[in-house]
């Protein structure tokens, strides 16, 4: 396929870049950067587009779109501001790509919109995990997906294929929150967050893009679809696992007061979380590489 993205300069698009060129796709990456990442400059096939949106004949002769475009929610205090940012950078975003693309003569075949297994709710309740026939929750983020997952709507009415990918915690050594959580249990003062029972609904970053080109390249799939591990686990078990990989110890904890007097009404990020399984994922054939937690852990940080 030949594929625009949206967010390609970013860790989870550099790294679908760097997989599926092997495999024979090409790319149009459309980005505020006025050029391409040292890692990606190489590649003959990537055409580059500096633009903040682009417009709708930067979007002509593409086979998919991929929308990965938002502005960091985890790690970052919530002010009113920073809040009215995360909308904007998805919904308004969002809203305004549908509509250079509802412009084109010639549509791309799927339309691939990132969301989050925020969509949900907070919850620490293990059972039943939540698959997508979950209603949404009633918090910040939950209708911050709901709104930003509506805007892909008028897709569906012209026939355009639709991907929601509800997203969990994406590990990778490379970036993200497995990253931050390394230095600490090197340190030897790693350990729990909170109560430590928080659901933490992770996948290992090549499951992701695999199981996103997989439901790209699957042609009867569409709609909404949990990108998470079947495994989810709590805060606490995260932490054990970690430390025993790291052989570190895990004794500490650190208590919810801290992390809120850090990010305020963000640390719900954090201190919160949910168990959330990937029913349609599973159902659509794919097979996970890394469905168990030590050994997406180990795999991990062996590489790195």
């Amino acid at each position: 396929m030949k594929i625009g993205i949206l967010g390609g300069t970013g860790l989870i698009g550099k790294t679908f870049i760097e997989t599926a060129i092997p495999l024979g796709h090409r790319f149009r990456v459309f980005s505020r950067k006025s050029s391409l990442p040292p890692e990606l400059s190489s590649y003959p096939e990537i055409e580059f587009v500096s633009c903040i949106l682009p417009q709708s004949g930067d979007l002509e002769g593409l086979d998919a779109i991929v929308n990965l475009v938002g502005e960091p929610i985890a790690g970052v205090r919530w002010s009113d501001e920073r809040k009215k940012l995360i909308e904007t950078s998805r919904v308004d975003f969002t809203r305004g790509l549908v509509a250079r693309v509802m412009d084109l003569k010639s549509p791309p075949k799927v339309f691939v919109n990132a969301s989050a297994v925020g969509y949900y709710g907070m919850s620490e309740e293990v059972h039943p995990a939540y698959s997508e026939t979950k209603e949404p929750g009633d918090d910040f983020l939950a209708k911050l997906c709901v709104d930003w997952e509506n805007q892909t709507l008028p897709l569906k009415k012209v026939g355009i294929r639709t991907l929601l990918l509800r997203t969990g915690i994406i590990l990778s050594p490379k970036g993200g929150a497995l990253e931050k959580m390394i230095p600490p249990f090197l340190l030897g003062v790693g350990g729990a967050i909170a109560s430590g029972k928080q659901g933490m609904s992770w996948i290992h970053i090549m499951d992701f893009i695999s199981a996103m080109l997989h439901l790209m390249q699957s042609e009867s799939e569409s709609g909404a679809y949990n990108l998470v591990s079947p495994e989810p686990v709590s805060n606490e078990e995260f932490s054990r696992v970690l430390a025993k990989t790291l052989h570190r110890p895990n004794f500490f904890k650190v208590p919810s007061f801290a992390i809120q007097a850090l990010y305020g009404e963000g640390s719900v990020v954090i201190t919160k979380g949910q168990y959330v399984i990937p029913e349609r994922l599973l159902m659509s054939g794919y097979e996970f590489q890394f469905q168990n937690l030590e050994k997406a852990v180990s795999n991990l940080l062996e590489k790195h």
